[in-house]
């Protein structure tokens, strides 16, 4: 029995599995630059995939005003609106016979809504809820 084949040494084989592990490397950035190119080209799969971020904090700040008995609630309410009045946006801007003046009010009133204080929120979530029902008669309608 004769063995031809040289035996390989311990730095051949961390060159191989270099080798190897480069090129999958650069099959895997190659893989994410596709998907980042598919995510800026649309943007509710944009929303989605970047929102879990704020997601894991809203839910840690629910968990921690009902751990310490405070209304978590209104809290949660808002956080909700807050998600679809960011699908209202995103579907007011893709819409091209939405007047400008309603997609500028509609970013007025979200952003007035996040900076909505914890104190106030009760007393103002109702005036929200009413603006979400004018927007979404006004999205709904046919072009």
């Amino acid at each position: 029995m004769t063995n031809t084949e040289k035996p390989i040494t311990e730095k051949q084989a961390m060159k191989k599995k270099l080798m190897h592990d480069l090129i999958e490397l650069f099959i895997w950035l190659a893989l994410l630059w596709m998907c980042y190119g598919y995510i800026q080209t649309h943007p509710a799969e944009k929303i989605s995939f970047f929102s879990w971020y704020k997601v894991i904090y809203q839910q840690t700040e629910i968990f921690f005003q009902n751990l310490f008995g405070k209304n978590w609630d209104l809290l949660k309410q808002k956080y909700n609106l807050e998600s679809y009045y960011q699908v209202m946006i995103t579907l007011s801007e893709e819409k091209p016979c939405i007047d400008p003046e309603v997609v500028e009010d509609l970013h007025n009133t979200y952003e007035a809504l996040q900076d909505e204080h914890k104190n106030t929120l009760e007393h103002r979530l109702h005036y929200y809820v009413e603006k979400q029902y004018e927007f979404d008669e006004i999205l709904r309608k046919d072009c």
